[in-house]
């Protein structure tokens, strides 16, 4: 069995990187932060197999990304406690059903908090589903 994290993992995909650094630094008390990079998709898929909860924090300049969007509809399917965080997309059919979204003006404390709390539900979620799992295997 593989070992799995409890601190969620958190994905930026900011178009200012200077924000997706400080947006990671405030977030490091309750989650594994990273910058997203486009060229290590797999490492992506293999860093989220690794925790409980894996977000993608998407911002309102890479909301429209079709790739972004096919990874993150990939992730969903395949991984059962990953989310997407995405602020400001105008279209929000082409993101997963499990995506929340934000509007464009959201302040970063709005954020933050709304990352904490979905986390923290997701972890609980998880936490339970082990445990109904364990008493089925009895």
């Amino acid at each position: 069995m593989t070992p799995h994290h409890s601190t969620p993992s958190v994905w930026v995909v900011y178009n200012n990187r200077n924000e997706a650094e400080n947006l990671i630094d405030r977030i490091s008390d309750f989650s594994e932060g990273h910058l997203w990079d486009s060229s290590a998709v797999t490492d992506f898929l293999q860093n989220i197999d690794k925790h409980r909860s894996s977000w993608m924090l998407v911002d309102s300049k890479n909301a429209t990304d079709g790739s972004l969007q096919a990874v993150a509809t990939k992730a969903s399917n395949e991984y059962e406690f990953f989310r997407c965080l995405v602020i400001g997309a105008a279209n929000i059919s082409e993101w997963p059903d499990t995506a929340i979204h934000m509007d464009e003006n959201t302040l970063s404390t709005s954020i933050i908090d709304r990352l904490r709390n979905e986390s923290h539900v997701l972890r609980m979620a998880s936490s339970r589903l082990r445990h109904m799992r364990r008493l089925q295997n009895r």
